[in-house]
């Protein structure tokens, strides 16, 4: 792609070509074109060597960089970054290079985070790709998660709040807080059709009531859920909700420990809740953000262009 200055592209080149092919000459088409007669010899003499080809964008990078860091210099940071596990300013020190330089030369190398490299061998990881899933059908798959929001006092903010007092740098418990709401969700595998509510806590008769109404919400859209997936949580595991489960006919699927991905979508839903929904806004209360709750999924169910439908909503999987 032409940066932003440019005069010609391949096609504008080519034009050129053509107007001295006419029998223009080079002074009369550098005045057309608005560039210098030199550029204009320059892609004359470029097509009669290399015919079009001669004509297309080339790299600016130049031929030869005296200025450019010895090969044997780059070796020796990123051996220096293998073996010791240390940063750009700490290599600064021992190589005697700018960090700017060293932290070039290992974004370059793919060693700038150490995350990617192995523990033992110090050498570069090869991440697998994601593995993305999606069911086929609406309600073979429903994801369910918690998300604790601390509750908004009257008026809005900690700084309302008399549990909450203010030092010269942050805020400290003194005693009297308000507690928490327990968002329960349940987004659907295929379609990304949501519900959410509200809760006092996460125990077993909360989750069994959460799921009875999103079986119930998913019922009247005409899904039947066949299979959910929850974390290991202890409401989950909950005799209760595993026989209630079982009564509604739902298999009950659990994440391996400590692999949140595996329950992707709900997390993803509860990211979005909490950006355009939880903290979109000031809220005077928390019963004023209780309130908008319903609004919100009623939007992000209907009207809410999702990225992974190709900007459509939800419901039109349905």
């Amino acid at each position: 792609m032409p940066h932003a200055n440019a005069r010609l592209t391949p096609f504008g080149r080519l034009l050129i070509i053509e107007r001295i092919d006419l029998g223009w000459r080079q002074a009369q088409v550098a005045e057309a074109m608005g560039v210098s007669r030199a550029l204009v010899s320059r892609c004359k003499k470029r097509y009669q060597e290399e015919g079009v080809a001669g004509l297309l964008d080339r790299s600016s990078r130049p031929g030869r960089s005296p200025c450019a860091l010895p090969e044997d210099a780059v070796q020796e940071i990123c051996r220096a970054r293998r073996e010791l596990k240390l940063g750009p300013h700490q290599l600064s020190v021992r190589l005697g290079r700018p960090r700017s330089t060293i932290y070039r030369v290992l974004c370059r190398a793919g060693l700038s985070r150490l995350a990617d490299l192995d523990p033992l061998s110090g050498q570069t990881i090869r991440k697998q790709p994601p593995a993305r899933y999606e069911r086929a059908h609406p309600g073979e798959l429903v994801h369910l998660d918690v998300k604790k929001l601390r509750r908004i006092p009257d008026g809005g903010g900690r700084r309302k709040d008399p549990g909450w007092y203010q030092t010269n740098t942050s805020f400290r418990i003194r005693g009297g807080l308000r507690g928490q709401d327990f968002i329960h969700v349940a987004v659907d595998d295929h379609s990304r059709l949501a519900c959410a509510a509200p809760f006092p806590d996460e125990r077993a008769t909360s989750a069994v009531t959460f799921l009875d109404g999103a079986v119930q919400t998913y019922r009247e859209h005409g899904i039947h859920v066949k299979c959910v997936i929850t974390d290991n949580g202890a409401c989950y595991r909950s005799r209760p909700f595993r026989a209630r489960a079982e009564e509604l006919g739902i298999h009950l699927h659990y994440t391996r420990p400590y692999r949140p991905q595996t329950n992707g979508k709900a997390e993803a839903f509860i990211k979005t809740l909490k950006r355009e929904w939880a903290y979109s806004t000031i809220y005077s209360s928390n019963a004023s953000r209780l309130d908008a709750l319903p609004t919100f999924l009623d939007y992000y169910n209907q009207r809410r262009p999702h990225t992974s439908l190709g900007l459509l909503p939800p419901i039109s999987r349905l």
